[in-house]
């Protein structure tokens, strides 16, 4: 297409783009239109703030309606998409005669003086393209100039630096001045002197500082990696580099997945511009050699003719950038770190408030939408739901910083679902980097300096996982296969969230401020419950101290939970997410609940503040505690405050209260102490006993006797399930005696009976439930002393009928039987 072609086209389109600007309005929720034209409010507000760029979303050209306009706005639309370098400036150039329209003499002033200054720096920037965007896999030849949408991963952000736009050219021959010689992504000069008898060529100055024919702008390189889902099986992620210019520089920061607008462009390529140490061998011998050496070998190509190398490189010219919230599956996510306010409908607003009133098991409701196709794990669902939602972070007056993010560690055998804890949380969350330890260096979590060949050698900070994880979660797994040296560099990402380089004449201090999920194996495989934490696995003291909570997965040989398994890992291959149980929360519910509840910031009560130092003092006093090698330290009591008031937030509480600091108390006591109990042991207690006194009129006959033990099936449960319904149990009681109400022994398992319902699928389960709740409340009340017999029953056939009651002296929320 010849120079009047293009010239007509944009014309054309700038005066229908122009007509769309002002005429375009939004329809409401009846359908009718707004009264006010959408972009010219944008327009007045944009003058307003002294920006310098207008968004205009790519499907408002399909709400137009098309008898209130003089063009067909597919038509407008299409020619945009595939002609975007072609009729760029003359959309740009559409913005001053769209500001003309704006009323007001104050909006006026503002434009005339806006104008004055450069009028040519205002552009368009186009979002929210219809359809998929296109993966940097498959950007080809063909797309050159059309607008579209690219997806990715940013790993590189380069320094803002000047770039000439438009140049004022002098002739060193003849002192004429050449205005207006646009650049095109690279340094242009005027091709000819305009004086017939001068026919200057490459002899020219620029004229920097004349302001009317000079123009420069800012100009930023982002290196754009595609998503991991995009990847084809066995290669390696692609990237590209990405230009922005003006308003879009420092949008974006390494870590972040974006979608940018813009066009594929071509940028010229010269080998003979780069350092010749750099170039390879062949490239550096070609262009290094003399014609002497080759004097006699004839014409060697274009090469011979005194042509130079010259090849050209592709890159993404980025008008728009904005964040990608399509980063894990098909379905919308939503960032819940984001800084900007959550909206939420009527319906989610009820919901999440009902499930944050159930006091009792608000916490344990929540932790089971965690990872819904793994089956239990509760405890380590909890730890991880913590971590997603956080804590407060704080500074003293000193100016020294108390961190707010919760570091979880995963210490389990073999085959008990750590990395799929693990792979779960990296989809969960926009910035989430997950890393395998055995591969991992220093430099690879932390940050390195090289030298960019494409920026004349200067050095730059390539960031490592935890930079690129900055206000999200990093994942390690195998973290125990890492080097005891690599461990060591990411003790100042773990306490002081910062990351300080004193490298290759660079001195600065990065932020890395992530959790770090991490899971590794025991020293000898499996987890050796004769040996403390701390000669279990191969982590140093400063890191063990370092993680708020440390959880051990054990491979129990359990018929009862492994047969819950094996049903649902089979309905899982069956019937695929259809057969798993369906949580609470779905997924985007989940995520709006988190972010509602980090919208939260608890306070510390008076009540509250005394409970934590008797927590931490407990600690210290606990002989049987240890954590590690390095005991208890103060980091412990910062991770009591941490956890406190992380559940605080997710019982969307606006104060810290004694029942919250009780239950990240028990959580912490139970990831490390659990650890040295085995399963308690149910036996001797409960509604057994009456049978086994048949035993002596048994002894007659030696026959009815045998199969005795082969009947009998030991009752154990957990630790962790035992503290849990001990503490339901006693805390139903201490309401009921507040109310002045009596409960009986069967009124107490018909009421938790109905608040497990829900694990509750067939009669054998409710049976399992009712002999296993017996010998817990008969352990209760003659080991323990929690509970205490107020009163027997009146009818001797029926000795559920008793009154139960808590005990005085036992403080509701402690640790049952420490």
């Amino acid at each position: 297409m010849d120079a009047i072609g293009r010239n007509h086209i944009g014309q054309l389109v700038q005066r229908q783009f122009l007509e769309f600007l002002e005429k375009f309005r939004v329809r409401k929720e009846d359908g009718s239109p707004d009264s006010e034209a959408y972009y010219l409010a944008q327009a007045a507000k944009m003058v307003t703030e002294e920006k310098k760029t207008l968004y205009v979303k790519m499907s408002h050209f399909g709400e137009v309606i098309k008898d209130e306009v003089s063009f067909d706005p597919d038509v407008l639309m299409s020619v945009i998409q595939n002609k975007y370098m072609i009729v760029r400036d003359h959309l740009h150039a559409a913005i001053p005669q769209l500001l003309d329209k704006l009323e007001g003499d104050e909006l006026q002033e503002k434009v005339k003086k806006a104008r004055g200054a450069n009028e040519t720096e205002y552009v368009i920037a186009f979002h929210g393209m219809p359809g998929t965007f296109s993966g940097i896999r498959s950007l080809r030849a063909e797309c050159l100039g059309r607008m579209m949408t690219i997806s990715g991963t940013v790993i590189r952000t380069s320094d803002i630096k000047p770039e000439l736009l438009v140049g004022s050219f002098s002739c060193n021959e003849c002192n004429r001045v050449v205005t207006g010689v646009d650049q095109q992504f690279k340094y242009t000069l005027p091709q000819l002197c305009p004086d017939p008898r001068c026919g200057n060529r490459s002899n020219w100055t620029l004229l920097e500082f004349d302001k009317k024919g000079t123009r420069f702008g800012d100009w930023q390189r982002l290196r754009l990696q595609e998503g991991e889902l995009e990847v084809p099986a066995g290669a390696m992620p692609r990237s590209i580099d990405v230009i922005v210019r003006g308003e879009t520089c420092e949008v974006c920061k390494p870590g972040d997945k974006v979608l940018i607008t813009g066009s594929l462009i071509v940028v010229p390529d010269v080998p003979t511009m780069m350092n010749p140490a750099d170039l390879k061998q062949q490239v550096r011998r070609a262009l290094t050699r003399t014609d002497a050496n080759y004097a006699g070998g004839g014409m060697q190509g274009l090469r011979g003719m005194g042509n130079r190398d010259l090849t050209y490189k592709m890159s993404f010219f980025g008008s728009c950038v904005e964040s990608n919230s399509d980063w894990s599956k098909d379905n919308a996510g939503e960032d819940i770190r984001g800084d900007d306010k959550p909206h939420l409908s009527q319906a989610d607003r009820d919901k999440f408030f009902k499930i944050s009133e159930r006091k009792s098991d608000c916490f344990e409701v929540v932790a089971r939408c965690v990872a819904p196709h793994i089956h239990g794990c509760l405890e380590m669902k909890k730890g991880i739901l913590l971590m997603l939602v956080g804590a407060t972070s704080k500074r003293t007056q000193e100016g020294i910083k108390l961190r707010g993010d919760i570091n979880v560690c995963l210490l389990g055998d073999p085959a008990t679902a750590k990395s799929a804890l693990l792979k779960w949380t990296s989809k969960f969350l926009p910035r989430a980097v997950f890393a395998s330890g055995k591969s991992s260096t220093a430099a690879g979590l932390t940050a390195s300096v090289t030298r960019d060949m494409e920026m004349d050698q200067e050095k730059v900070i390539q960031p490592g996982a935890l930079m690129l994880a900055d206000n999200g979660i990093c994942c390690i797994d195998e973290f125990e296969l890492m080097d005891q040296k690599d461990q060591s560099a990411i003790h100042e990402a773990m306490e002081q969230q910062t990351i300080t380089l004193s490298k290759a004449g660079i001195q600065a201090t990065l932020n890395a401020r992530a959790s770090i999920l991490a899971s590794c194996l025991p020293r000898n495989t499996y987890y050796d419950t004769t040996q403390p934490l701390h000669k279990n696995c191969e982590l140093t003291p400063p890191i063990m101290s370092r993680f708020d909570l440390m959880f051990v997965m054990q491979d129990v040989h359990d018929e009862g939970n492994d047969d819950h398994i094996a049903n649902h890992i089979m309905r899982l291959h069956r019937f695929g997410e259809e057969g798993a149980v369906k949580p609470t929360l779905s997924e985007l519910e989940l995520q709006r609940y988190i972010r509602v509840a980090r919208s939260f910031r608890p306070r510390m009560q008076p009540a509250s503040h005394s409970r934590i130092i008797k927590c931490y003092l407990k600690l210290r006093e606990d002989r049987v505690y240890v954590r590690g090698a390095c005991g208890v330290t103060v980091r412990q009591l910062e991770s009591l405050v941490r956890l406190s008031e992380a559940i605080a937030r997710i019982h969307l509480s606006e104060f810290i209260t004694v029942e919250h600091v009780n239950m990240a108390f028990e959580l912490q006591m139970n990831t490390l102490k659990r650890l040295e109990r085995e399963n308690i042991d149910l036996e001797g207690f409960g509604a057994e006993e009456p049978p086994a006194e048949e035993a002596p009129a048994a002894e007659e006959g030696a026959a009815p006797a045998a199969p005795a033990p082969a009947l009998r099936k030991k009752i154990t449960c957990s630790y962790a399930q035992y503290q849990r319904i001990s503490h339901m149990l006693t805390r139903h009681l201490y309401e009921k005696e507040g109310a002045g109400e009596e409960v009986k022994e069967e009124d107490l398992f018909a009421w938790y009976l109905e608040q497990v319902e829900e694990d509750i699928k067939t009669e054998a389960d409710l049976k399992d439930q009712e002999q296993l709740l017996k010998k817990i409340v008969e352990r209760l009340i003659m080991k323990d002393r929690v509970i205490i017999v107020a009163r027997p029953s009146e009818d001797p056939a029926k000795p559920e009928g008793r009154i139960l009651v808590k005990h005085p002296n036992y403080p509701v929320g402690e640790v049952v039987g420490a």
